[in-house]
């Protein structure tokens, strides 16, 4: 037999394909599994039972893909919130319960993993023996391939076995998987590849609520917040996406300096959610998001003030036939007639542009028509909502 019988079942194994499998008449034999029965009704009676979340809106028992840049803070954000539901720490929402949480870092080494949860620790108040909901194992240098492909057909390795039976040992209620390109050795613009691949890893569990969490780089072209087939998306519930600027927003100005520092968290698909972003900041080697409890008091005013800056211009402006836009390379764009107008009372013009963009995002401002051009067609602007 093939060394690979381990394999836990699916539908295609790597032992369909070996020489030895065949059956007498040179086919392939196919592992038939017991069909899954329907549901009966009658046993179903009263209200179903209310959703689950363990970060409202944000991270519930399905498939979740984090797509982003490399570089662009995921790992060091996924640590993060890793420890956060491992101790029931408040960090982008508040927590219930301890939940048992399994990373697999793929690129990265135990002293980095050191470093990284330090930090948090530091930030989270916590000792290193208070993490024992928490497991990450550092797996750079090793294989990591969990499916690949034999003759056209996705196929498990035997690491797949392992990776189940840790996460059932553990009792795991999260699982973070960092990266997708060390662990699907398929081909990423295949439907049917990258839909297997998510199905078989939520499988993995089918007796209580559980959350595979998937991390993966977006395409290098600038601006793209995916990579390879939609797939990838389609069969997860949640797509985050993490980025140096959110994923529509267009570049500053060329003389504005990227803040390197901020991190921008972006709910792009929700089945069972409205989208919403939040944005954090780097502090003292941990990502830590506006306006949580942790935030500098004096941070979190001057946001205040700023965005109520931006409300006050553009009534001023609006008073004097002066329409802002949120388009960067418009004349009317607002941060640049706050700024020349001389309305930024002492703030910066990332400030500014910052405050709108949070404006936006909490449905105080919005895009919608605010007069005609010359040819009649409509032309658009910012608004108070």
């Amino acid at each position: 037999m093939s060394a690979h019988k381990d394999v836990p079942p699916a539908s295609l194994r790597l032992d369909d394909f070996e020489d030895e499998s065949k059956s007498a008449n040179g086919h392939a034999k196919t592992t038939l599994l017991p069909a899954e029965p329907p549901i009966e009704w009658p046993t179903l009676e009263g209200e179903p039972p209310p959703r689950m979340w363990w970060i409202q809106d944000w991270l519930g028992p399905w498939p979740t893909l984090t797509s982003g840049a490399g570089g662009a803070g995921k790992t060091r954000l996924w640590q993060a919130v890793a420890t956060s539901l491992a101790t029931a720490r408040p960090y982008l929402q508040a927590q219930v319960k301890p939940l048992k949480v399994l990373s697999w870092l793929c690129e990265e080494t135990r002293d980095e993993v050191w470093r990284n949860q330090v930090a948090i620790n530091r930030h989270f108040t916590l000792r290193m023996e208070n993490l024992s909901n928490l497991s990450i194992v550092p797996r750079q240098g090793l294989d990591n391939t969990l499916m690949a492909v034999a003759y056209g057909h996705p196929v498990f390795t035997p690491l797949l076995e392992q990776l189940r039976q840790q996460v059932n040992d553990l009792k795991v209620d999260v699982l973070v998987l960092d990266n997708l390109a060390q662990l699907f050795g398929g081909n990423e613009n295949d439907r049917h590849q990258a839909t297997f691949f998510v199905n078989a890893i939520a499988g993995i569990v089918r007796d209580r609520p559980f959350a595979p969490v998937f991390v993966g780089h977006t395409a290098r072209a600038q601006g793209s917040e995916y990579s390879g087939s939609a797939a990838w998306e389609n069969a997860c519930r949640m797509r985050w996406y993490v980025g140096s600027t959110l994923p529509d927003q267009k570049p500053q100005d060329e003389d504005e300096p990227v803040d390197t520092d901020v991190v921008y968290l972006a709910r792009r698909k929700a089945n069972y959610a409205p989208k919403d972003w939040m944005r954090l900041k780097y502090e003292n080697g941990v990502l830590v998001p506006e306006g949580s409890v942790d935030a500098p008091a004096e941070s979190l005013f001057r946001n205040d003030v700023a965005e109520s800056i931006v409300l006050e211009a553009m009534r001023k402006l609006a008073a004097v036939g002066i329409f802002m836009t949120d388009g960067i390379t418009s004349p009317d764009y607002l941060p640049k007639q706050v700024m020349a107008k001389g309305l930024a009372a002492q703030h910066s013009k990332r400030e500014i542009c910052a405050a709108m963009n949070r404006l936006i995002g909490h449905g105080r401002l919005k895009r919608d028509i605010i007069g005609k051009y010359a040819n009649r067609s409509a032309k658009y602007g910012l608004v108070i909502v």
